[in-house]
């Protein structure tokens, strides 16, 4: 079975190399200019939470715009439908449980 490649593959590949190239780059400089390596260290290990935020947020944002399912997508759990009372709150619905 051959295995496509989807845009979504070729984001997660890119951002993969681009984290790879950032730790060999940010090794190389702290060997070759060892003053600026705790700098270097500190935004290394910033760009390693946010590339992955950014990327889980824009999926959300997509999910939002298209209303199409995808990773960040709240599932859909059976049983926790709300419904809204007379009182215009909305609860639980858990009267349908024996």
């Amino acid at each position: 079975m051959e295995k496509k490649w989807t845009p979504k593959r070729i984001c997660a590949l890119m951002i993969v190399i681009l984290l790879v190239m950032m730790y060999i780059g940010t090794l190389v400089v702290a060997i070759v200019w060892p003053e600026n390596a705790s700098r270097l260290f500190a935004l290394c290990l910033f760009v390693t939470v946010a590339v992955p935020v950014c990327a889980y947020l824009g999926i959300w944002i997509y999910t939002q715009a298209t209303g199409k399912k995808t990773i960040a997508s709240v599932p859909e759990v059976p049983g926790l439908k709300e419904k809204e009372d007379a009182s215009g709150t909305v609860s639980d619905d858990d009267s349908e449980t024996p």
